[in-house]
């Protein structure tokens, strides 16, 4: 009886884990989809305005690149 309670708190951890890592599997894949089509926009959108993806582009970069020389 000593390790009974024991086992039934383990075996209930476990489950617990495995319906954490479905759940976290399942929005990993969700995620995934999000990215393909973030993607597929962003390539859209530079071919058939290359001159605004550009400066876009360039924009952010500089942005960046002033932010990240402060610190």
């Amino acid at each position: 009886m000593e390790n009974g309670g024991r086992g039934e708190g383990t075996s209930q951890l476990r489950r617990d884990a495995e319906d954490i890592a479905a759940d976290m599997q399942a929005r990993l894949e969700g995620l995934r989809g999000y990215a393909e089509d973030a993607g597929d926009f962003i390539r859209s959108f530079a071919r058939e305005r290359p001159v605004a993806a550009v400066a876009i582009a360039v924009g952010v970069g500089f942005i960046l690149g002033r932010m990240l020389s402060r610190t």
